[in-house]
């Protein structure tokens, strides 16, 4: 047991030192002949901070996750989705931190990210359920690129991306429960949770802002 602990250290310490690696990699680019390019006054955090993020490439899905009518660590969690960098079985497996990869909700399939918000039953259930409830299909794949993709006014668009966003990081709640404490919350009572969250972002808007088709929107889904 004692060896296998070392081992996992061991395996820890060598994927950070190629993080740290990787990062110095990054950097050398920004140097020619000792020279920092990114400012003239020489090299700082904020100087190398602006100069990597410019080399990122821009994502169509940062606006839709960044939405002011989602709350922040929901925003947050979607964020780690679209990254891939969701500490799933699969992953944990991958780097030997555990042996079991099935899903900790469902136990029917290898726990992935995509397995976890868009294939388990539990969450199927789950997102079936608030799509009904906001009179919109059930996506097949990921619901917030589909939920992006329509030509819907910004008004229902927000709202929906931020229930759908809700349904992601309770899924994610729900399966750490799992995993800990072996317990499940039915999946009606986690609707309840959501469409809640979802009124409180609601009762913020200046409803004397928002159009008529919206207003009718809102009192069909019962939000107004």
């Amino acid at each position: 047991m004692q060896v296998s602990q070392e081992r996992m250290q061991i395996d820890s310490l060598h994927e950070n030192w190629k993080a740290i690696c990787k990062v110095k990699e990054l950097f050398k680019g920004g140097y020619h002949n000792g020279v920092w390019l990114a400012d003239q006054r020489g090299y700082s955090v904020g100087s190398g901070y602006n100069w990597v993020r410019h080399m990122e490439q821009k994502v169509g899905w940062a606006k839709l996750i960044w939405n002011p009518r989602v709350l922040p660590k929901h925003s947050f969690l979607c964020w780690l989705v679209f990254r891939n960098a969701l500490n799933v079985k699969d992953k944990l497996c991958r780097i030997g931190i555990c042996t079991d990869d099935r899903c900790c909700i469902c136990d029917a399939d290898t726990e992935t990210i995509s397995h976890l918000i868009m294939h388990c039953r539990y969450s199927r259930q789950v997102i079936h359920k608030v799509c009904s409830w906001l009179y919109i299909p059930t996506p097949g794949g990921n619901a917030i690129i589909w939920i992006g993709r329509r030509k819907w006014r910004p008004v229902q668009k927000g709202i929906c991306l931020a229930a759908v966003m809700a349904v992601y990081f309770h899924v994610w709640q729900q399966r750490n429960l799992a995993r800990i404490e072996g317990k499940l919350m039915r999946p009606m009572i986690l609707v309840y949770q959501i469409q809640q969250i979802v009124k409180s972002k609601v009762h913020q808007l200046d409803l004397s802002t928002v159009s008529v088709r919206d207003r009718e929107w809102l009192t069909l889904v019962g939000l107004s």
